[in-house]
């Protein structure tokens, strides 16, 4: 388990460092932006969650069933 997180965690850190949403300089919280950034970190739980054998089946569930979604190191923690 902890070879496939530090795996996946490796790629998504080099992902995200090659992608960048543009800063908002309006002095606001757009709400667009703070939108784009959480597809993101969703779309990357939901990746990890997915590469995870059949042995995390039952948390897998229970994890997808919380709102809001906890973060990868927060599901990682959670595993152990």
């Amino acid at each position: 388990m902890a070879d496939y997180f530090t795996q996946i965690k490796k790629k998504l850190d080099d992902y995200n460092s090659l992608i960048s949403i543009a800063l908002c300089n309006c002095g606001i919280d757009c709400a667009s932006l703070k939108a784009a950034h959480k597809l993101i970190q969703d779309q990357q739980f939901m990746q990890f969650l997915v590469g995870l054998n059949e042995d995390y089946k039952i948390i897998r569930g229970s994890i997808l069933m919380t709102k809001p979604l906890p973060t990868i190191d927060q599901v990682y923690a959670l595993i152990q």
